[in-house]
């Protein structure tokens, strides 16, 4: 190994550890001692409709912020189980007027998607309510969740009842992907799954050489995903054979895969964004970055935005990576781009939630910047771009 992929990997192996310990001992709540309670400090990011922002905070709450103007609507902050369990990374989901998000503290919360009430009392995931990181997914009438017990659980959404689970050989982190008819996954057990959505029965699995924390992508019978073996992975959906694999990475994949029709865009830990042609699994083009990429990228007109922790984001072009345009926010960039109406969003590792115009030649320009914390659009900053 050169000592170039020796410093990247190794660069990697502390980015997790970084990542990993903040999941297991937590952060202390701004203001208070670290003796008092302590809360992680989740990253989730949001979805918007009609015009309204909804995310997670690093303060454990979710929150609906006006997303042309930035202003406050409502907030939820869960009040029960543990408090030091109170936190949100995987990101929520509507369906019809609910918003659900599973949480860190392994209950499955149902929300009004206009006034942010409690709509239901949380579902309990699994028998000891373990961890949640990677979030809720719904459809054909169930809503999935994978936890850190090493089971993924599904939802009748009818009655919340829980109608299968399926068990792994460890911790899943992964948001779950529903297709055709199954459900995607993968399991820090390093194995990829493939499941029947009516009733959780095994279709096939794949065996990688490393932990899967990458919620897997999906375009026409091919699945994406990357794993901690550091190799991104092309399966056939039905069989699940491999049809390529890309092994150019120096890193371990995190964040999600976006798609065109011709091409995968992979986030990876060795601050690369990589570029793969679908049918064939070679490489176009990289753009290198100066921290990890956590995040999932976003698929703006013919565009691809991504955020990195070395602060910047960055609007190249889909096609060939050139035309970089940066916005130096100045703070670890770790959840993934939402695209609203006119703007896009995302979560800063300073508790605030950023929205950005992107111009026509790319040129990203700051909208507004939210402190979550004060509940309001910090006017005194200058702008980052």
């Amino acid at each position: 190994m050169s000592m170039n992929r020796q410093l990247l990997s190794f660069k990697s192996t502390h980015m997790l550890l970084i990542i990993l310990v903040s999941l297991a001992l937590f952060a202390c709540v701004p203001g208070g001692a670290c003796g008092g309670i302590t809360r992680p400090a989740g990253w989730s990011s949001g979805v918007v409709q009609d015009s309204v922002l909804y995310t997670g905070t690093m303060q454990g709450e979710i929150i609906a912020i006006d997303a042309v103007s930035g202003d406050y609507i409502w907030h939820f902050e869960p009040s029960i189980g543990e408090e030091s369990d109170r936190a949100f990374y995987g990101d929520p989901i509507i369906v019809d007027d609910l918003i659900y998000v599973a949480g860190y503290d392994g209950y499955l919360y149902s929300i009004s998607k206009s006034d942010g009430s409690l709509w239901e009392q949380p579902i309990p995931i699994g028998e000891n309510k373990d961890s949640v990181v990677g979030g809720v997914e719904y459809g054909e009438g169930i809503l999935l969740v994978g936890s850190s017990d090493g089971s993924i659980y599904g939802f009748d959404i009818e009655d919340n009842s829980n109608i299968w689970s399926f068990e792994t050989g460890s911790k899943i982190w992964t948001k779950p992907l529903i297709s055709d008819g199954q459900v995607f996954f993968g399991s820090l057990d390093k194995n990829f799954y493939a499941l029947d959505v009516t009733d959780g029965s095994l279709n096939w699995s794949f065996e990688t050489g490393g932990a899967i924390i990458t919620s897997p992508s999906k375009v026409g019978d091919t699945v994406l995903f990357g794993s901690f073996d550091g190799v991104f992975y092309a399966l056939q959906a039905e069989s699940g054979n491999e049809l390529w694999s890309f092994t150019d990475a120096e890193g371990w994949y995190w964040g999600k895969p976006v798609t065109t029709e011709t091409h995968v865009y992979a986030p990876s830990l060795d601050g690369n964004l990589y570029a793969i042609d679908i049918d064939s699994g070679r490489l176009t083009w990289k753009v290198e970055t100066d921290g990890p990429i956590i995040g999932s990228p976003l698929i703006f007109d013919d565009w691809v935005i991504f955020g990195s922790d070395d602060g910047k984001l960055r609007v190249v072009s889909s096609k060939t990576g050139a035309s970089q345009k940066r916005c130096n926010i100045g703070h670890d960039l770790r959840t993934s781009i939402v695209k609203g109406d006119d703007a896009i969003y995302m979560g800063v590792s300073n508790r605030s939630i950023i929205a950005l115009n992107i111009k026509a030649n790319g040129d990203p320009d700051e909208k507004w910047n939210y402190i979550t914390e004060d509940q309001n659009i910090d006017l005194d900053r200058a702008k980052a771009c």
